[in-house]
């Protein structure tokens, strides 16, 4: 890590606090400046249960080789990178219209959060490969059971994509349904991923809590019809909610010319 690295790794956690979603906190996020932004109410009560309900009419699959269980409806670039890119894309368009025809019935969280960085001046599209088109984008995800301590970031998991070109990673969640126990809080560590921390991997995405011994750190309650945003590149984890935990979410690179893309 160099030492320009050091020294804004070194300020991030000074003022433990949540941001409203502007032109320079998204730059401060993505510069691993701040812990996390929180849309409030950037959906309402009623457009959290419109797309819950429809949600509940699908089929919702787990993620292969991931414990705790994580449930999810979509398609996700972390599953196919194992299997193949072709495979991936031969499921966008299916993926694509499954999803169009949920949020045609309640209201579009993909479309509202792209919007939202367009007034803060950013240049947004969804991710593309020149021989394939567009990624997916967008999973209604249940994480009921808790996660591992890990990260999110293509360079290191996808090579050879497009979103393996980025050069910082964010996530966004809208959460749609939560049981009411003030449970399933992630937990964000001050603690950037670096490569000799491979040496601590468990399996196909978690680490050994080794990597964050130590590390302060920023627990946030979810909340519905709040979005939240942090760096996928710090090591994270959800906490076991006890109960529902429903959201909508996708990833977020920053490409080397200044665009931004979304990709699940």
């Amino acid at each position: 890590m160099t030492a320009a690295s050091n020294q804004i790794k070194s300020t991030l956690w000074e003022n433990k606090q949540e941001y409203p979603l502007t032109t320079e906190t998204l730059k401060m996020l993505l510069e691993h400046r701040i812990p996390l932004i929180r849309l409030k109410e950037f959906a309402t009560p009623e457009e959290c249960e419109m797309l819950y309900a429809q949600s509940q009419l699908l089929n919702f699959n787990a993620y292969q080789d991931v414990s705790p269980k994580i449930e999810k409806v979509g398609i996700t670039v972390f599953e196919y990178n194992s299997i193949s890119k072709g495979d991936y894309f031969k499921e966008v368009e299916r993926a694509t219209k499954l999803r169009n025809s949920i949020t045609a019935a309640s209201f579009n969280p993909l479309e509202r959060i792209m919007a939202k960085f367009r007034e803060c001046g950013a240049k947004v599209r969804i991710a593309s490969e020149p021989s394939y088109g567009s990624y997916y984008a967008g999973l209604i995800r249940k994480i009921e059971h808790g996660t591992q301590i890990h990260i999110d970031f293509a360079p290191l998991e996808q090579s050879g994509w497009e979103v393996c070109t980025i050069t910082a990673q964010l996530s966004w969640t809208l959460y749609l349904k939560l049981s009411p126990n003030n449970h399933g809080k992630t937990c964000i560590y001050d603690r950037l991923w670096q490569p000799s921390d491979e040496q601590y991997k468990l399996d196909s995405y978690g680490y050994s809590d080794t990597v964050i011994a130590d590390a302060d750190a920023i627990a946030f309650q979810p909340y519905v019809g709040d979005v939240l945003l942090f760096n996928t590149t710090n090591f994270h984890y959800v906490e076991p909610m006890h109960g529902q935990r429903v959201a909508f979410t996708s990833m977020i690179g920053l490409l080397p010319n200044g665009e931004i893309i979304f990709w699940s």
